[in-house]
């Protein structure tokens, strides 16, 4: 009977690891805000615009600070999904993770 809750509790958990990395992978929309806002301070620098550049600057780390802390919960949501059916299921997981780099705050300056 322990064996069976312990196998109830995993199951519970995986549905619940699965629909909060779902839920992170929607929020993760800040990639196209990002994108709009480095075409906004090329803009500014072309202009030669300081003023407008250092307020987009400070967009810009923050959208892309959000953005990673996004990537890193839904990283580590889709390791405890993979680690729940891998006890449950014996199903071999393998986590890709992506490369950001077309929208990095780098390409900016």
């Amino acid at each position: 009977m322990p064996s069976r809750m312990k196998t109830l509790d995993k199951r519970f958990s995986l549905t619940e690891a699965e629909g909060r990395f779902k839920k992170a992978c929607d929020q993760i929309v800040l990639n196209k805000r990002l994108g709009e806002v480095q075409k906004r301070y090329k803009m500014a620098k072309r202009a030669s615009n300081r003023v407008f550049r250092y307020n987009l600057r400070l967009k810009l780390a923050a959208i892309e600070g959000v953005r990673n802390m996004y990537y890193d919960y839904a990283y580590h949501k889709a390791d405890r999904v993979a680690e729940l059916r891998r006890d449950l299921f014996n199903e071999s997981v393998e986590i890709v993770s992506g490369s950001d780099s077309d929208y990095s705050s780098d390409d900016a300056e």
